[in-house]
């Protein structure tokens, strides 16, 4: 436990002297009665409550007193609180065939007004992060509630060239919480980039079982032209990424942009044929128990957390519990009244 104003712990002395002055004050009014009765006599003159009921409302009132004066510094402890751990990693499509107007005014712009929707039906307890994917994926924001930093990531999506699925999978499903030391499968991993045998790390190994919920939202017209692995072809990746993420215990939900037939995309003076391939998307959502969605709604995408659910987990959170400690001063108090109200028909 640490304190805000510790200086402040030097109030607590002011409580043996409040002791001392009603001890002081409860001896003068003896020596006053005293003074002025016969001593024989008091005893039918005032009947006197018994010491049990004089004492228990004094003493609570003390310690409410002592409560308080502790809660001043303001202390600050560890309490377990709940906390929501789900999360889901937006994954969103930016390779060049996104700039197809087969949608107004083009699939990208679809996957950002997608994206931003859904951060609006999101709970905001939910941790949200963002990965953006081409020949590449990279982390953009990783899981947060900090909805405004994901809407500036999304606002600053740039065009790069080639699709990976396989590539948004593997980060997607390390970016969310509990992963980040899961490795990705090695049929993924280039020969030249492939690490040598190292000693295990000294900590517990990742367990699946183990792992706080979390899903991948990927939103993409389903070109899938590229794998981790040169050696390996895009579909097969894809195929070994999804088992991956099923073993990390992630769904991964799908949303298609574009329209059936694919369109017309014109560059450098020339036009190119841009498909639309939702199959891919809807197999990969099949493969790790997910979702595809074509043209989504808000209720579409709210499935996502309907599915996922919210999971609730106690941890220990630091925490000011001075106003904790005021409620407790404050039933002590009324407490105290109540016994004395009862006992001696007065309140102090």
């Amino acid at each position: 436990m640490s304190f805000t104003w510790p200086a402040l712990l030097l109030a607590l002395l002011l409580l043996p002297v409040t002791v001392a002055v009603l001890w002081s004050l409860e001896r003068r009014r003896q020596r006053t009665a005293q003074a002025f009765a016969d001593a024989h006599l008091l005893k039918a003159v005032l009947r006197p409550a018994s010491r049990a009921h004089r004492r228990w409302p004094l003493v609570l009132q003390l310690v409410a007193l002592g409560v308080l004066l502790f809660a001043a510094a303001r202390p600050v402890a560890a309490l377990p609180l709940p906390v929501n751990k789900a999360a889901v990693v937006l994954a969103i499509d930016t390779s060049r065939s996104m700039l197809a107007t087969d949608l107004n005014p083009n699939r990208l712009e679809a996957a950002r007004a997608i994206a931003l929707e859904f951060l609006k039906v999101a709970p905001a307890t939910t941790q949200i992060g963002l990965a953006s994917f081409s020949d590449v994926a990279t982390v953009l924001v990783p899981p947060t509630t900090d909805r405004e930093r994901v809407r500036e990531a999304i606002a600053q999506l740039k065009v790069a060239q080639n699709t990976s699925l396989t590539s948004a999978v593997v980060t997607g499903v390390r970016m969310l919480p509990g992963r980040k030391d899961v490795k990705p499968p090695e049929e993924l991993t280039p020969r030249m980039f492939a690490v040598p045998d190292t000693p295990a790390p000294s900590g517990p190994a990742p367990q699946p079982e183990k792992m706080p919920p979390g899903a991948i939202l990927i939103i993409s017209d389903g070109v899938n032209n590229v794998s981790s692995n040169p050696e390996v072809s895009a579909s097969d990746g894809l195929r070994i990424a999804s088992r991956f993420a099923s073993q990390w215990k992630v769904k991964v939900y799908t949303v298609g942009v574009g329209r059936e037939g694919g369109a017309i995309m014109q560059q450098d003076g020339q036009n190119y044929y841009v498909p639309f391939e939702p199959r891919t998307l809807q197999a990969l959502a099949q493969d790790t128990d997910g979702k595809y969605t074509y043209a989504p709604s808000q209720d579409a995408l709210r499935e996502v957390f309907t599915e996922l659910g919210t999971i609730i987990r106690w941890e220990p959170t630091r925490t000011e519990i001075s106003a904790l400690l005021s409620g407790l001063a404050l039933i002590l108090l009324v407490v105290a009244g109540a016994l004395n109200l009862h006992w001696q028909r007065r309140v102090p």
